[in-house]
């Protein structure tokens, strides 16, 4: 574990990388552009970071965190068991497509995560599916939820409905169409669950 000082040195980098890479695009933006913008020295850069991708990277696993943070919260709360998967899966897939998308090399940065970090993207639908399946488990325990004339667990429910989200955006021309439908597979997923 780095010192508090390197860390915060490192957040700054990330919270800069990050603004650069979606304003510029991944491609043109340097080493040198995110020195700068960070108030570093490049080769101050270089000790902490090997190149644009370890910091792209980097940043992909801040903003993993801070999702995996608001679907859980998602599932506090007296809400119903429908709000609370619909918000899940806006925190988890919606919003942060939207954050990105919606800026200037949004659409860049979505073909830079598959170049060298589709890892990564399967590390979030992973993330987002077993918060998911987390909050339905507490549901069920709870007697919100019934799936035992389902013969199906939490995780495949949550895995299913992962699954219909990622098919809808294949299908769909943005992520806005994604949230129309959204309420509509919760409640048809969902709905029939509840108690």
């Amino acid at each position: 574990m780095d010192d508090p000082k390197t860390e915060q040195k490192r957040a700054v980098i990330l919270v800069q990388a990050f603004a650069a890479f979606t304003t510029y695009g991944y491609k043109r933006t340097t080493m040198d552009d995110i020195a700068r913008a960070a108030g570093l020295s490049r080769p101050a850069l270089y000790l902490l970071y090997r190149n644009k991708g370890d910091i792209f990277r980097a940043c992909m696993q801040v903003l993993m965190g801070d999702m995996q943070a608001s679907v859980a919260q998602c599932f506090a709360g007296d809400a119903g068991v429908l709000a609370k998967v619909e918000a899940a899966l806006n925190a988890g897939i919606v919003l942060p497509y939207l954050r990105i998308c919606d800026t200037p090399h949004g659409r860049e940065i979505f073909d830079a995560k598959y170049e060298f970090a589709s890892d990564l993207f399967l590390a979030w639908i992973g993330a987002v599916e077993s918060e998911i399946a987390a909050g339905l488990a507490v549901e069920a325990r709870k007697g919100h939820i019934d799936l035992t004339q389902t013969g199906i667990s939490v995780e495949r429910l949550a895995s299913l409905l992962l699954d219909a989200i990622e098919g809808m955006k294949m299908r769909m021309g943005h992520i806005d169409e994604v949230s129309v439908k959204l309420p509509d597979l919760v409640r048809l997923m969902i709905g029939p669950l509840t108690r």
